[in-house]
């Protein structure tokens, strides 16, 4: 009661303010109170509706007995520890499979669905024009793509260019003698497949629905099966999940990685075995090779608890080895303990390995990774930590790219908060929704104690993964990206206040909480991916949608003006940037620069219009200016 009394105030505290400034603003001339309605319009609605719900007592329906006993007893089912300490090596994991077997249908087809849902959405003025259609929006994407293709090329990096490298420095590319993308080598190697099929998309579809399958293992491991079905079900429906399931970049690969982990250490906290270990030091090195910090961040708690595991051994864990219980967490051996810590550990050295090999075969250093040689030539002032651009102009070099490197804001303390609180309010809005998850939060801390202790993993883990973040000065696209990978921790944490609601709800006789809980949540994700105008429009998954279309469809336009004007070739487009606009930058090539159109940087230092002429005779040189959108031909002789 204390936990439910406590969330509906923080809520209150929330909703109320909003709604009265909601209303407010609704006033103004041409204004409507039903636009807008997104977090907390229908929660304070259901709110009013709380007493209803609270003191009526009958059920709204009486379900057939037998088919509902049958949900219920799936529903509650899961793994079960045995409670003695000679027992313990003896688990039980009862479930029907062919339930279960429906339910991860259900989430896989879900999570595919919602990610060609947002690939099939009409942009732009043109009919039949898709969000899939277009090319990538980001910098990253195309630095992706470009280290897959080189991955399918069979090497880990081309060289640059012999004679005019400068030309082609290209965003989150390094261009010192090699030419190779700045990111960690998995999420390419996750692409190559995928691209070579001719569509690189799919792999990070596939990445999000075996992600959504690994967030139900964890709330069935952690719970029971309607733990993990709900959690699943929310990863799936998740508008952000769907957004960034439709763009080439490392969240998806190390998100598959990370989901992989938690589950098999879960799994090895329960059962003790030397193989679940393993397959969470694989999935934790997969994740690294991926995102490295990332990986770190969500590793920390769990790495803890490892450690904590292997040296300690609680009274009740001590039982004497035998050849049934020598490999099992509750007594293991010296050489068990060998055995579990080598599991873990050995996937994670290859993965450092596999970094020092990539390292030293771009940078020359197996200390030195591409993205921190980029950092230090192209973007000092993006440096990780606090003072950044204070600290970052005192290295800056001939090669900065001076006016995206200016984007940075010299990260304090102050904004370092402001941080933080954006990524935490845009990681409900992401996710579910800012009322559920705030009531879950709060829900889940104040009874932690009635749930297995291994839950307390999944919220440090979120914690640990925002204060890895705190020391980076810019938010995050969505204001969100660097946390990306807690969202289907907060949905397990959704999840499990409500498993535990739903308890306390049945105890108390107040069957219909139990419907008002799920209108609130259902209400959260409809609003999340559907229109409803008057009422809410743009959804959350729309307007996601249109940013992201906004710079697919300039790049979508340069690439169809080249192919309709450039008639010259083999040909090199020159490109001068639009200084208002450091977001959008068209210098892309192919790995090996051997395409018949190359693009260009203009301008360059040292580099006139008459020596690049001279340097590429064998192409016919272009000059594009990207403010005013003009496309000249470049002739012999000619001046700026």
């Amino acid at each position: 009661m204390i936990a439910q009394t406590a969330a509906l105030l923080a809520v209150l505290a929330v909703v109320i303010p909003t709604e009265v400034e909601h209303w407010r603003t609704s006033q103004l001339p041409g204004a409507n109170w039903f636009f807008g309605i997104y977090d907390t319009t229908i929660p304070l609605l259901l709110i009013g509706l709380l007493p209803y719900f609270w003191f009526v007592r009958r059920p709204f329906w009486s379900p057939s007995r037998r088919g509902w006993e049958r949900l219920v007893n799936w529903w509650n089912n899961g793994p079960h520890i045995a409670s003695s300490a000679t027992d313990r090596a003896v688990t039980h994991e009862r479930y029907s499979g062919r339930e279960t077997l429906f339910a991860l249908t259900l989430i896989a087809y879900t999570s595919l669905l919602m990610s060609y849902h947002v690939f099939a959405l009409p942009v732009g003025e043109r009919e039949h024009l898709r969000l899939g259609d277009l090319p990538p929006a980001y910098h990253d994407e195309f630095s992706y793509l470009f280290q897959a293709k080189t991955y399918l090329a069979g090497r880990l990096s081309f060289d640059s260019q012999p004679t005019a490298a400068r030309l082609f420095d290209q965003m989150h590319v390094v261009n010192e003698g090699q030419f190779a993308s700045r990111y960690f080598p998995a999420t390419g190697l996750w692409i190559a497949p995928w691209l070579w099929l001719g569509w690189p998309i799919l792999g990070h579809w596939l990445a999000g629905a075996a992600t959504c399958l690994l967030v139900f293992g964890i709330g069935r491991e952690l719970s029971n099966n309607g733990t993990g079905f709900m959690a699943g079900m929310l990863t799936a429906l998740s508008p952000g999940m769907a957004l960034f399931g439709n763009l080439l970049l490392a969240h998806h690969t190390t998100l598959l990685g990370l989901s992989f982990f938690a589950w098999s250490f879960l799994r090895w906290l329960r059962r003790g075995l030397v193989r679940d270990a393993t397959l969470a030091g694989i999935g934790l090195s997969w994740a690294m090779l991926c995102r490295p910090m990332t990986a770190a961040g969500f590793g920390l708690p769990f790495g803890v608890m490892f450690v904590w595991k292997l040296l300690h051994r609680r009274a009740e864990d001590v039982s004497p080895p035998s050849p049934t219980n020598d490999d099992r967490l509750g007594g293991l051996t010296s050489s068990a303990r060998l055995k579990t810590l080598l599991a873990m550990s050995l996937p994670l050295v290859g993965g450092f390995v596999v970094l020092a090999i990539h390292n030293h075969s771009i940078t020359g250093s197996v200390m030195t990774s591409p993205y921190q040689l980029f950092n230090d030539i192209y973007t000092p002032r993006h440096v990780y930590g606090f003072n950044n651009v204070v600290r970052g102009e005192q290295h800056l070099g001939p090669r900065v790219l001076d006016h995206y490197d200016r984007w940075a804001i010299n990260l304090t303390p102050a904004l370092a908060i402001d941080n933080t609180k954006d990524r935490l309010l845009a990681s409900w809005q992401w996710t579910v929704g800012l009322v559920p998850l705030l009531a879950a939060v709060i829900v889940f801390v104040l009874t932690g104690s009635s749930r297995d202790r291994r839950w307390w993993l999944i919220l440090t883990a979120i914690v640990s993964l925002f204060a890895v973040h705190v020391p980076y000065w810019f938010v995050g696209m969505f204001n969100w990206h660097y946390v990306f990978e807690t969202g289907p921790l907060w949905c397990l944490l959704l999840a499990a206040a409500t498993d535990t609601l739903s308890r306390a709800w049945l105890a108390a006789e107040r069957p219909r909480m139990q419907v008002w809980w799920t209108l609130l949540i259902v209400s959260a994700v409809v609003v999340n991916v559907t229109d409803f105008a008057p009422f809410w429009f743009p959804s959350k998954l729309q307007a996601g949608v249109e940013q992201i279309a906004f710079s697919r469809l300039k790049y979508q336009a340069f690439d169809e003006l080249l192919r309709r004007e450039v008639r010259q070739r083999p040909a090199l487009v020159l490109i001068e940037a639009d200084p208002a606009d450091r977001h959008i930058d068209y210098v892309i090539n192919e790995p090996s620069l051997s395409s018949e159109i190359l693009r260009g940087r203009y301008p360059v230092a040292d580099w006139p219009l008459e020596r690049i002429v001279a340097e590429f005779p064998d192409r016919t040189v272009y000059l594009f200016r990207a403010k005013t959108g003009e496309l000249q031909r470049v002739t012999r002789g000619a001046g700026l």
